[in-house]
């Protein structure tokens, strides 16, 4: 539909708002209303305790996306796994090693936004209430790039 009104489809965007404003229902219209394949995650659902695969998961949502392209993944809580690396925000202490494989797995998500492999009919649709605390490189162009505040 973005074609039909020459409007190049933004590669992702990020909703943000508080919680219970319909972020979620906002990006099952999306997809509906483009005639994509709605996949949807909750950051924390993404997270192993096994070394690897936290990242591995990201693969394979990535690649289940682009078999069933057009699709439009949904990183609902996107929080939870793309917070700001330096110093993980002052986070305390004992977590060492999940913020390690949080670290790992959000380089790998920022790997697959960039399409490392190609991306085409993928669409990426993030959800937060929190904007603030996201890692700043989840917000450059091409990544998640255009901003949606959804009201209360």
């Amino acid at each position: 539909k973005f074609e039909q009104l020459g409007v190049s489809p933004p590669r992702g965007v990020l909703l943000y708002g508080p919680p219970g404003c319909s972020k979620t229902l906002m990006a099952r219209a999306l997809a509906h209303e483009g005639d994509m394949n709605f996949l949807a995650v909750k950051g924390p659902e993404l997270l192993s305790k096994y070394l690897g695969e936290s990242e591995g998961n990201v693969s394979k949502l990535f690649r289940r996306a682009r078999l069933s392209a057009p699709s439009l993944v949904f990183f609902d809580e996107v929080d939870a796994i793309a917070t700001a690396r330096s110093g993980m925000l002052g986070g305390g202490g004992g977590e060492n090693h999940d913020s390690k494989a949080a670290e790992r797995m959000l380089a790998q998500l920022l790997n697959e936004m960039d399409g490392v492999q190609a991306r085409v009919g993928v669409t990426i649709v993030a959800a937060t209430n929190r904007p603030d605390i996201l890692d700043p490189a989840l917000l450059r162009p091409g990544r998640l790039d255009r901003l949606v505040y959804v009201p209360p």
